[in-house]
């Protein structure tokens, strides 16, 4: 078992259990046009409690990106010093696919969530050929691969991870480096429509 994980008290609560965790996130305020680092102390498939330096207001619509986890859409519910809350508002696929991601890094750490890719890769022809970086810059990139969640960009600018940079129409933070650029995760579904 995997030492940031506590365990379910039975596999029937299992979906409603509430795990610690300690994990980097980023919670995304549409309305306000801002993004917050956070970290989640405890995650359920209902929701999760985050660490935030910043306030965010009550009742508010956000998105949390969780590394290792992906996007979730939710409703902050409360903040209490410096912990929010935040009720996942998602498909029951997709609280399924949190209910397995759970059960797989109880069992198996942080490897046995990030082996299991949710959307398929596809080569690209989106005819993308830069994105905007933080500074409101255009840098020259190739899309590698991508799906309705994240992309692969080959760069030779490589922003600094957490940055958030626009695709198209589509904003994204970016989530790690490799040899030819960096990868992607999108604040909201990637559309093909969206391209330039």
């Amino acid at each position: 078992m995997n030492a940031n994980a506590q365990p379910a008290r039975s596999e029937d609560q299992r979906a409603n259990e509430r795990i610690a965790v300690t994990l980097e996130a980023k919670l995304f305020l549409p309305a306000e046009g801002t993004t917050l680092d956070c970290t989640v102390v405890n995650l359920s498939a209902g929701g999760a409690k985050l660490y935030c330096p910043e306030t965010a207001p009550p009742d508010a619509s956000v998105v949390l990106y969780i590394n290792g986890f992906g996007r979730f859409e939710g409703v902050t519910t409360r903040f209490v010093k410096g912990e929010l809350g935040v009720q996942f508002v998602c498909r029951d696929a997709k609280r399924k696919r949190l209910e397995q991601d759970l059960t797989a890094f109880i069992n198996e750490g942080m490897m046995g969530v990030t082996r299991l890719r949710r959307y398929p890769r596809a080569a690209a022809s989106t005819g993308i050929r830069h994105f905007i970086n933080a500074a409101g810059e255009s840098v020259a990139c190739e899309v590698l691969d991508i799906s309705f969640q994240g992309a692969l960009l080959k760069t030779a600018v490589r922003p600094a991870i957490g940055e958030i940079i626009q695709l198209g129409q589509t904003r994204g933070w970016v989530v790690r480096h490799h040899e030819q650029g960096v990868g992607v995760q999108f604040q909201q579904r990637f559309e093909p429509g969206a391209a330039e």
